[in-house]
């Protein structure tokens, strides 16, 4: 059996079925394809999506009919351009990302393009979009370390460093964007930025707590656990060296997405008001923290509800808008992420880029050894 340092070090083949099934014992050779579609979290992640779906017929009082006429009747160009532009947001993330991999790297070790940055980006979404749990983020830096032969811990700590960069941006737009938004449902939204401000607060609190308590951990943690605690560190801190280049590029990565809900908008004809827009696609956001695959059923009934109460669309047209973006941001994500995926397995040496010269990864570590990829 392999120790469990292993799991760090690229090869090793455990990390996948570690974080995927942590309770199951991994059959040897390949699952059956009926076997992974009957598989008991997918049917229950079917049975939650109809659910969510009655809910929200049911609820909201949602007529179909007049939903899909408005759907039909959008404007075909506005929605193109609509999916267009939702996707240059992978290469803003990828660019920020493979900028914070730099930060985090010596000198003399390469770094990834930004295309091949931002196919993992993708692939993390993808990965979101059809499992439980949010495992993108676990499986970007998997790909990143086996392809990469980097370290996986520190490759996870530049991914946090993403998560409190976006929490501190999500948080400021909502509060700037409520600032224009009337109305007697002012109150829901309010909670919506509260919770915006709670999660902001938590993540930067993580990383202050991942600084503070960095001497004490290495201290209390067995030496090849205090080595893995050091590269988190290093990922998930040094990446802020740049911090203006790091803050544009996730500005223009939210820009992108709201654009993107406004010429949906515009496409079905609706007239919602810039601060709404902003207000409603940091909201979708948030709602894609719930551990459905894609934050289904949350995302749908969560959005319908807050256009119902903060605009003048009934509920046929916010079920429209609903579905419009949802068939962009969750089924287009799921359709083009496969392809990516089957891609790269086709043709990896177009995909997958060059892998890091071994020379730039063993560098001394402060707790005196050398460190492993």
């Amino acid at each position: 059996p392999r120790s469990c340092a292993g799991l760090d070090s690229p090869g090793s083949g455990i990390l996948p079925a570690a974080i995927m099934f942590p309770f199951r014992r991994l059959p040897a050779g390949p699952v059956p394809i009926n076997r992974r579609a009957l598989f008991l979290p997918t049917l229950v992640s079917l049975g939650l999506a109809g659910a969510f779906l009655y809910f929200l017929a049911t609820r909201f009082d949602v007529n179909l009919n007049a939903t899909w006429a408005q759907i039909s009747a959008g404007n075909p160009w506005y929605l193109l351009l609509a999916l267009v532009v939702h996707y240059t947001t992978f290469f803003f993330r990828g660019a920020r990302w493979r900028l914070l991999l730099r930060n985090t790297q010596d000198q003399d070790s390469g770094t990834p393009g930004v295309f091949y940055c931002s196919q993992l980006v993708l692939l993390g979404w993808f990965a979101n979009s059809v499992a439980w749990f949010r495992l993108g983020d676990a499986y970007r830096a998997y790909l990143y370390r086996e392809e990469q032969a980097a370290s996986f811990s520190r490759t996870i700590g530049t991914i946090l460093a993403e998560r409190v960069l976006d929490a501190i941006l999500v948080a400021l737009l909502l509060s700037v964007s409520i600032l224009f938004m009337f109305g007697g449902a002012a109150g829901t939204a309010w909670y919506v930025v509260g919770f915006a401000l709670l999660l902001a607060i938590l993540l930067v609190s993580a990383l202050g707590v991942l600084k503070l308590a960095r001497e004490r951990a290495l201290r209390l943690l067995p030496g090849w656990l205090g080595e893995r605690y050091l590269r988190l560190h290093e990922g998930a801190l040094g990446g802020f060296q740049q911090i203006l280049p790091v803050t544009v590029l996730g500005l223009l990565a939210w820009f992108s997405e709201i654009t993107r809900l406004y010429l949906v908008a515009q496409a079905l004809g609706f007239d919602l008001g810039l601060p709404l827009i902003i207000f409603i696609t940091l909201a979708n956001s948030l709602l894609t923290l719930v551990p459905t695959p894609g934050g289904f059923g949350a995302v749908e009934s969560g959005v319908a509800g807050l256009l119902v109460r903060l605009s003048t669309l009934s509920a046929s047209g916010a079920a429209a808008l609903v579905v419009v973006d949802r068939a962009i941001t969750f089924i287009s994500i799921i359709i083009v992420g496969a392809g990516l995926f089957l891609a790269r397995q086709i043709l990896p040496q177009f995909f997958k880029g060059k892998r890091r010269s071994s020379l730039a990864l063993h560098r001394p570590l402060e707790l005196g050894r050398t460190e492993e990829p």
